[in-house]
């Protein structure tokens, strides 16, 4: 009788507590975005507002304090995420798209970098997403003047935010932002050793980065081809393109250069649009359209700081145009520098199927960088990537290269799994002083 009895309650209390948690999934269901977007704003800690990096240029910032709380977020490592494009909105794609503690339909992400570390999203170049120019001269038109306004953004924001001046911070980026970050992270160095800046500088990670074109340029066309992506014929014809392209850029001749990169990705759409952020995927532009929308009708109103008025979009034309000609301009020498004058780490990350920067492409310059350490990086042995293939890395001092499987152009999004071991594997150090 006593088991009879007991049988009952246990059943009605899981009948209570599944009901209970059936009334709650189906509110959440049912709320609208816009009261999703207020209760998402208020479950995780966060600031956000502009730096006016020149007169009628100013940067948005949007920051995330690790775990969703101000509490000890000091002690945690900061993370300043820069995006690539040029032109692609930080506050959206990688906030909501790759990394931040909310995916695009605004529940929280299963793997968020915020756990455990703080993130900051920059909009970047101004005139990027929130970011904005009173002047359309004001657009930068080279990589010089998107990397020096970034410095005074961030600058300014450990001026305003002084309890994370002496907190470990690291520099992580993607595409055209990774071109963008050895350049950056030499500014910072600098700007550190002329007591301008006052912060704790402690690496780099670069992932899919475009930080030497004629690389990934050159491996692509025999890449969408052994991928079975493009036939004989394309191949053949996309390879002499790209070879002409490859010297055009060894010369610095980079008007002609633009005009056989136009040929090239012609050549290489003949037939069927490619999805250039993963060979094997369908195109993410869709979705972002929808974020887009998202970005405009909800977030924006849960953002004092932004004008309501002002139109968010995931990319920026007018930024990309104006860097036309810097597309293919190289930022390998800035790269170098870091490894020979300074003891950051730098982590350089691809996945296997992207297609803006194929693998073969990335693996080819890192082993090319002329460096104290590049004979024993050169032959030093690889590991496996922590978890279930997930590929494998090699690491040389303080380089680390990371060949990562089943991810395309956005790694984070596509195999956070191995991203995380990337992270842990940077910031190893800090991570455990932080648990003191």
């Amino acid at each position: 009788m006593f088991f009879l009895k007991l049988l009952c309650t246990m059943n009605l209390f899981t009948l209570w507590i599944t009901t209970t948690f059936c009334v709650i999934v189906t509110a959440q269901l049912q709320e609208n975005p816009y009261t999703r977007a207020i209760r998402m704003n208020k479950l995780w800690q966060n600031v956000h507002g502009y730096v006016q990096v020149r007169p009628g240029a100013h940067m948005f910032y949007w920051f995330f304090y690790a775990n969703g709380t101000k509490v000890d977020a000091n002690r945690k490592p900061v993370i300043i995420w820069i995006q690539g494009g040029p032109g692609f909105a930080a506050s959206g794609i990688g906030n909501f798209a790759e990394l931040g503690p909310f995916n695009m339909d605004m529940q929280p992400r299963n793997h968020t970098w915020v756990k455990g570390r703080n993130v900051l999203f920059l909009d970047h170049p101004v005139g990027t997403g929130f970011s904005y120019v009173t002047n359309s001269s004001l657009y930068v038109k080279t990589d010089r003047e998107m990397a020096m306004d970034l410095a005074r953004a961030i600058k300014v924001f450990f001026r305003r935010y002084k309890e994370f001046r002496k907190t470990p911070t690291y520099l992580f980026s993607q595409s055209y932002g990774g071109k963008l970050c050895p350049r950056l992270a030499y500014y910072l160095h600098t700007a550190i050793e002329n007591k301008s800046l006052k912060l704790n500088f402690k690496g780099i990670g670069i992932g899919g980065g475009w930080v030497d074109p004629k690389e990934s340029i050159l491996v692509l066309p025999k890449f969408l081809y052994l991928s079975g992506m493009i036939d004989r014929n394309i191949y053949l014809s996309s390879s002499r393109v790209a070879k002409k392209l490859a010297r055009c850029i060894e010369k610095e001749e980079y008007i002609q250069a633009d005009i056989f990169d136009d040929i090239l990705f012609s050549t290489l759409n003949k037939h069927e649009e490619l999805n250039f952020n993963n060979v094997y995927a369908p195109s993410p532009y869709k979705a972002l359209e929808e974020l887009e929308n998202k970005m405009n009708l909800y977030i924006k109103q849960t953002l004092p700081a932004v004008n309501v008025t002002r139109k968010w979009s995931y990319l920026c034309l007018n930024a990309y145009n104006n860097l036309q000609l810097s597309f293919l301009v190289p930022s390998v020498s800035f790269l170098e520098a870091l490894l020979n004058k300074t003891k950051l780490k730098i982590a350089i990350y691809n996945g296997n199927l992207d297609v803006v920067t194929p693998l073969g492409g990335a693996s080819n310059w890192v082993h090319k960088l002329k460096w104290h350490g590049a004979a024993e990086f050169a032959t030093a042995e690889r590991h496996r990537i922590r978890g279930n293939r997930n590929g494998y890395y090699k690491e040389m001092n303080q380089l680390s290269f990371w060949w990562v499987f089943g991810a395309g152009h956005w790694v984070p999004e596509e195999n956070p799994e191995a991203m995380e071991h990337i992270l842990d594997y940077v910031m190893a150090e800090d991570v455990v002083k932080s648990l003191k």
